[in-house]
């Protein structure tokens, strides 16, 4: 009998644990959750919270259940009445109650114990497996599934600690609830995350002043139409077909190449496109209002490449990973990240009417007694009363007072390894970690974000794959070994 952890229970730590219910090799084993109370079973993202904030993806594309992609779909019309709804796009809220029932369905089939605690220290043994400790608990494990959920937000003005800075906006609910009528509210980021905010503060009907800072201006798309499609040019068989040719990669430039094959297959202009909607500014909005161009077909594309995006990382030399993330990742994240459209006609309403103010090239932040004084472009001050941060997460890591005390033992002992491109090293695809102390650490595997330059862009279906994947090469590993 093994004994495993799964620490974190958002939708990585669910994934695993439906995942390890699924399989038979691991029903007589031991498994202990680990995750605080507030967010067991939901994660930050899709804990209980306001409805009105939104998930940026329609249903059809977040099953939690490795045979059946329209589950979510399914369980809305089953649980909320809500007919033809695969392109919908539901609350956060919603899908954190989904994943709860997930949670319950797994724990009958394989009674984990639940520790509803924080982990605080995590160290290897000698024998190869890995301690575990609360503030109340220590416990020894021969797996450990990580699962922690998102890296820390950003500060790029180092606004921590001042009392009417929202480093952490979410639960909304609960962060912003004290903020009194009629005040001047500064949201840091143009990106979902401050149209989420935008939204939430216009519907409290409080009054509210809203500025929206950055340094760019530039804002997601919506995100249109996407019809079912197969790609024929981006496909792993042409993948592992060029990797043969080439030592075992493939060049940046092919993949370039099937791309534009794709888009031409599908009738789609990728470059007006890029022309049209690449900087995200109130014109180029309003313009896709108008005529989008059938920009839901290049998501389409995007979007479908979804479950190979690990693996085509993989085999692009480091060289060529540089290129991407430097010319090509910031094009590429805009198409594939887009907003609802009930969300972009709210943001195009309230700032042509005046309702909200768009204040480009954010430069600094200056804290005088009970306000903020944002510098802007043209070196205009803005003064608001409070800033809530919406610049996203701290792909590098490193230890500092931003991290959670789990996160800063792991990296100060050496037991996890940056990656260049963000998050931590793990093999792939079994995701054990690679440690510069320990060498590769059999049987620690690590989940969701903090394998974002290995996993690029793992939203919560691909979470789900991951996790079934991992599982399953797990179970076939411990079969070998016992045979």
């Amino acid at each position: 009998m093994n004994r495993i952890a799964i620490i974190g229970m958002g939708a990585a730590g669910v994934s695993v644990l439906n995942a390890l219910a699924r399989n038979t090799s691991y029903h007589q084993d031991q498994i202990m959750l680990y995750d605080q109370s507030k967010t067991f079973g939901t994660g930050i993202p899709y804990q209980s919270d306001s409805e009105w904030l939104l998930i940026n993806q329609t249903a059809d594309t977040m099953s939690l259940d490795s045979e059946d992609p329209l589950d979510f779909v399914k369980w809305a019309e089953q649980k909320k009445g809500i007919q033809n709804g695969q392109k919908v796009f539901f609350p956060r809220s919603w899908f954190g109650d989904y994943m709860q029932e997930k949670l319950a369905s797994a724990v009958q089939v394989v009674h984990p114990k639940i520790t509803q605690e924080l982990v605080t220290d995590f160290d290897v043994q000698e024998d190869g497996t890995y301690l575990v400790q609360t503030s109340t608990t220590t416990e020894v494990y021969d797996a450990v599934h990580l699962c922690i959920g998102h890296l820390p937000y950003q500060d790029p003005y180092h606004l921590l600690h001042n009392k009417k800075y929202i480093h952490n906006p979410y639960p909304v609910k609960e962060k912003l609830a004290d903020i009194p009528s009629e005040s001047r509210i500064g949201i840091i980021g143009t990106g979902l995350t401050g149209i989420d905010l935008m939204r939430y503060l216009k519907h409290q009907d409080k009054g509210y002043s809203v500025h929206i800072f950055s340094r760019y201006n530039q804002f997601s798309l919506y995100r249109g139409y996407e019809p079912e499609i197969t790609l024929t040019h981006l496909t792993v068989e042409n993948v592992q077909q060029a990797k043969a040719q080439h030592n075992g990669f493939v060049p940046l430039k092919q993949m370039i190449e099937w791309f534009y094959l794709e888009c031409k297959d599908k009738q789609v202009d990728f470059d007006d496109l890029r022309t049209s909607f690449s900087k995200g500014t109130k014109e180029q909005l309003e313009r896709q209002l108008r005529n989008d161009k059938g920009i839901g077909m290049l998501q389409a594309i995007i979007h479908k490449m979804d479950a190979h995006l690990a693996d085509f990382m993989q085999v692009l030399t480091e060289a060529d990973k540089e290129i991407f993330y430097s010319e090509y990742e910031p094009l590429f994240k805009h198409f594939r990240t887009p907003m609802p459209k009930e969300s972009l006609k709210e943001l195009l309403q309230w700032w042509n009417s005046g309702e909200i103010d768009v204040w480009e090239r954010m430069q600094s932040v200056e804290v005088d007694a009970a306000k903020f004084k944002v510098l802007v472009a043209d070196d205009e001050t803005v003064e608001v009363d409070y800033l809530v941060n919406a610049t996203g997460h701290d792909m590098n890591v490193k230890s500092s007072m931003y991290q959670s005390d789990l996160m800063n033992q792991l990296i100060e002992k050496q037991i996890i390894e940056p990656e260049r491109f963000g998050g931590v090293k793990v093999i792939w695809p079994s995701a054990e970690a690679i440690s510069q102390r320990f060498g590769i650490l059999e049987r620690l595997f690590i989940h969701g974000q903090l394998i974002q330059g290995i996993q690029y862009g793992n939203n919560a279906h691909l979470l789900m794959q991951q996790a079934y994947q991992v599982v399953n090469i797990d179970a076939k590993e411990q079969m070998k070994i016992k045979n």
